[in-house]
């Protein structure tokens, strides 16, 4: 084998191996966007559950504070009627 024969060989190996360097290249760019994508949707659904959550914390609150109220008014109505008796 000549020295001229070893190059060739070896240029194209190199060349074999460039062209499935960029064929792994395409292949992880292309799960890269897809993930993105995923990521993205799952941003905006966790966005989406954290919003009702807090809503329903508001409702909750509002519920609970009410309560509050009721229960003071209550006891003050009890309070005056013990007083009037």
């Amino acid at each position: 084998m000549s020295d001229q024969d070893f190059r060739e060989r070896v240029l194209e190996s190199l060349s074999r191996i460039e062209a499935q360097a960029r064929e792994n290249n395409a292949r992880v760019e292309k799960r890269l966007d897809s993930l993105d994508t995923r990521v993205g949707t799952l941003e905006r659904d966790v966005g989406w559950i954290k919003g009702k959550l807090e809503g329903k914390q508001e409702d909750i609150s509002k519920v609970l504070s009410v309560l509050t109220v009721c229960t003071a008014v209550g006891a003050a109505i009890i309070a005056l009627i013990a007083l009037i008796t």
